[in-house]
């Protein structure tokens, strides 16, 4: 398991959400354990339209474009959610280095490295 995920079940702990965002993850969560990644990624989709602030939302929805094998969008909603995840540096550090997971995915080795320094310093 990549070291971008470990925490992810925790990011959401960390701030409070509409209830309407908590009813939209338990949909994703549950597609999601049964392996319906599109339903999963649609359930979240809509929870930042909701909340479009919440980097954790586009953190979780980087983790799944990331299982769908799918780096570029992985690697650009990883890029926002460490843009708005202020002054959350577990969440800082877990987008960079979901971004480096992102680029090895696409041969950035370079790309990679780097993303991996910005995430050893948080």
């Amino acid at each position: 398991t990549p070291l971008y995920s470990s925490a992810a079940s925790d990011v959401y702990k960390r701030q409070t959400l509409s209830p309407a965002v908590s009813a939209l993850l338990a949909t994703a969560n549950q597609s999601s354990k049964s392996g319906d990644m599109e339903s999963a990624a649609a359930a979240i989709e809509r929870a930042i339209r909701i909340e479009p602030r919440n980097g954790e939302l586009f953190y979780k929805l980087a983790v799944l474009r990331l299982k769908q094998s799918k780096p570029v969008l992985a690697e650009d909603l990883a890029k926002k959610s460490a843009l708005l995840a202020g002054k959350d540096n577990t969440l800082k550090k877990n987008s960079w280095l979901l971004i480096a997971h992102a680029k090895e995915m696409q041969g950035d080795k370079a790309g990679a490295s780097e993303a991996e320094s910005k995430a050893a310093g948080f």
